[in-house]
C-alpha cells in the first residue's frame, strides 16, 4: 500500500473512531436521562409512601380539613405573611400544605359566648383537635407503579449498557487497525527517505 492510500486509510478511521466516540457519548446522555427519571421516580414513590392526611376531629369523629370543620372547633385559619384571613373555599389540601409548610397558621376564635374562651396560636401537631395520620389507601398502587416503571427503566439502562460495550469493543478494534496503519505509515516513510538518503 503506498504512502497515499495509507493516509487516506489513516485519515477513514480516525473519522470512524470519531463516530464511534460521539455515539458512545450520546449513550452516555441517554443513561444519564435514565437515571434522573429513575431518581424522579424514586422521589414520587417516596412522597407517595409518605403522604400524610390531616382531618379535623369533630366529637370523635374525623371530618375533612376544611374552614368550616375549623371553625366547628373553634379555629380559623390565618396567613403568615399577612395574618389575614385563608379563603373559606380554599382547598383542603392547599389549606393542609399551607398549615404544613407554615405559609398558614391556625388560632382560636374569639366566642364571647364561652366563659374564659382559649386565645392565641394553636400547634395543630399537638392538638387534639387534629388526627394526623399516615395515609396508606394509595401505597399498593403506588408499590406497583414504581415496580413497573423501574423495571421499564432497568431494561432499557441494560439495552444501553449492551450497546456501550458494542461501541467500545469497535473502539478498540478501529484503535488497534489505526495503530497498524501508521505503522504501515512510519514505515513508508522510513524507507522513502533512506531511499533518498
Amino acid at each position: 500500500m503506498g504512502l497515499a492510500a495509507s493516509h487516506s486509510r489513516y485519515l477513514m478511521l480516525y473519522a470512524r473512531k470519531s463516530d464511534i466516540e460521539y455515539r458512545g457519548q450520546l449513550i452516555n446522555k441517554r443513561r444519564l436521562a435514565l437515571s434522573v427519571q429513575s431518581e424522579r421516580l424514586a422521589k414520587l414513590y417516596a412522597d407517595k409512601m409518605g403522604n400524610r392526611n390531616l382531618k379535623v376531629r369533630i366529637d370523635g369523629a374525623d371530618q375533612d380539613f376544611t374552614i368550616d370543620n375549623l371553625t366547628l372547633v373553634n379555629l380559623k385559619a390565618l396567613y403568615a405573611a399577612n395574618n389575614g384571613a385563608v379563603d373559606p373555599g380554599i382547598a383542603p389540601a392547599a389549606l393542609e400544605e399551607g398549615l404544613r409548610n407554615g405559609s398558614i397558621y391556625l388560632q382560636y376564635i374569639n366566642n364571647p359566648e364561652r366563659p374564659d374562651p382559649p386565645t392565641g396560636v394553636v400547634d395543630w401537631r399537638a392538638s387534639t383537635a387534629f388526627n394526623d395520620r399516615l395515609f396508606t389507601e394509595d401505597d399498593e398502587a403506588a408499590s406497583a407503579m414504581f415496580e413497573y416503571e423501574t423495571s421499564v427503566l432497568h431494561s432499557e439502562d441494560r439495552k444501553l449498557e449492551v450497546e456501550l460495550k458494542n461501541i467500545e469493543i469497535q473502539h478498540s478494534a478501529v484503535q488497534t487497525e489505526i495503530d497498524a496503519v501508521k505503522k504501515v505509515i512510519d514505515k513508508n516513510i522510513e524507507k522513502s527517505f533512506k531511499t533518498f538518503g
